[in-house]
């Protein structure tokens, strides 16, 4: 691997490859004193005078997650969330294990797997444990795939991130953890960054996966920057570098290079009926070999990266053509809507009714706030598209309907404190959406505290 090492950071913050990274900044050792005073003031301890009172130092959270590695189909998982959310978030990743090795299926791994995850409930956690582990900052990211001298593997962290982000997150650093075992650092960076942003808008519920979702956010984008010529031309994004990358996303304005380079992917996916599907799997068969991505590309497609102009324009009515899928836009609905439900239970507020949920958000000020590769995004329960579902090719007219909940509660716990006692919350279901109709339940965790369930119902 050399002295440089990819880091891989994107859901929730940007994405810097390659770096050099230094040695680890911070150790862990436990200090062993024989002389101890007593935390009590006024004290006497056996080596001295009375002195101030001693603060225990916390534990840090690779200290207090020692010995629950929890082990997946496939990952080892080092986590302090809740067991049920844990489960759920190791089930997603199994599943898309699956789906992106199903995907390279052709190629050979040029490098065993690196299948360490690292589950935060709290920022600082994720920030203190990749600094002082790893000797990674973490900084503006909500999670990264990450190699370095002092270890591997994906981390993301949960505290006030919308649960449909946190998804992306992990679909989005899956794939670029399981590409490194295939290309290393010599996957194109639009085609790594566009995978994963294309694998990143996969809908999965429960073993169900829905590959190819549009997110009506980056279509938009896209679009409207073709529209008006501020895209990027076709021959800068194939020739771009990993270094040209990095700095456009240090100016803090990447949005752009991401929602294109998905695009791409997109088209050489489903493009005229289908028809670059082969050509894309012999340019990735010939870069996983080791061939220069131009001449791969060249081999793969007919055209010099160089001279793309018909390609482009292809590309571009492709892209214009396209409609933000139903599905994805119902699961960014069905999060915001779960996270207000929590809220408004935190008020002691219980909604019958979808409208009623909508008019209490509203009135309280509801919303949440993504920080994504261009900046801070701000959802407000104001806004009227959260709480209907766009028509796309396969879906016509559906709508969000709620019921009352219907979730078992689980037994209290007799040591247990700000425990739940109340009814389930209200469930939440769509009618008429396609390839499936989308539920939201809820499941009391080990703390008492209703968490959402989102499963698919065959039509």
């Amino acid at each position: 691997m050399g002295e440089a090492s990819t880091i891989s950071v994107g859901g929730l913050g940007p994405a810097v490859r390659p770096i050099t990274l230094g040695p680890v900044r911070a150790s862990w050792f436990l200090i062993m004193v024989a002389c101890i005073a007593s935390v009590l003031p006024g004290r006497t301890s056996a080596c001295g005078p009375p002195g101030p009172a001693q603060v225990v130092p916390q534990a840090s959270w690779w200290d207090r997650t020692e010995g629950t590695v929890r082990p997946s189909r496939f990952y080892a998982i080092r986590s302090d969330l809740d067991r049920a959310v844990t489960a759920r978030y190791a089930a997603l990743l199994d599943t898309m294990y699956g789906e992106y090795t199903s995907r390279l299926d052709h190629l050979r791994r040029r490098q065993p797997d690196v299948l360490a995850v690292y589950m935060f409930a709290r920022q600082q956690d994720y920030l203190n444990t990749l600094r002082s582990r790893f000797g990674i900052d973490g900084t503006g990211s909500g999670g990264m795939f990450f190699v370095g001298p002092n270890g591997a593997g994906l981390a993301f962290f949960t505290e006030r991130v919308p649960e449909e982000q946190v998804r992306h997150t992990i679909q989005h650093e899956g794939f670029h953890q399981v590409a490194w075992s295939f290309f290393a650092n010599d996957l194109p960076i639009w085609v790594n960054e566009g995978m994963a942003e294309f694998f990143g808008m996969a809908e999965v519920l429960d073993d169900d996966i829905v590959i190819g979702q549009i997110d009506a956010t980056a279509l938009d984008s896209i679009q409207r920057a073709i529209k008006e010529g501020r895209h990027l031309p076709l021959a800068t994004m194939l020739n771009m570098s990993h270094e040209a990358w990095g700095a456009t996303v240090r100016g803090g304005d990447a949005r752009l290079q991401y929602d294109q380079a998905w695009s791409m992917i997109q088209f050489l996916a489903y493009g005229e009926g289908g028809k670059y599907q082969q050509g894309f799997r012999e340019y990735l068969r010939d870069l996983n070999a080791g061939v220069p991505s131009g001449r791969a590309f060249g081999r793969a497609f007919g055209t010099d990266p160089n001279t793309v102009d018909a390609f482009e324009a292809k590309w571009k009515e492709f892209v214009q053509g396209l409609r933000a899928s139903s599905l994805t836009s119902a699961m960014k609905s069905a999060s915001f809507m779960a996270a207000g439900v929590q809220f408004l239970r935190g008020k002691a507020i219980m909604p019958a009714s979808v409208d009623e949920l909508r008019a209490a958000l509203v009135e309280h000020g509801f919303e949440q706030r993504i920080r994504g590769h261009g900046g801070e995004l701000v959802i407000k329960a104001s806004e009227p598209s959260l709480w209907s579902i766009p028509n796309d090719p396969q879906t016509k007219d559906a709508a969000w309907t709620a019921s009352k909940g219907k979730a078992k509660k689980r037994k209290k716990p007799k040591k247990a404190t700000d425990w739940d006692d109340g009814p389930p919350p209200l469930d939440l279901r769509t009618k008429g959406l396609r390839p499936n109709e989308l539920l939201v339940t809820w499941t009391q965790d080990e703390r008492g505290e209703w968490q959402p369930r989102f499963e698919a119902l065959k039509p």
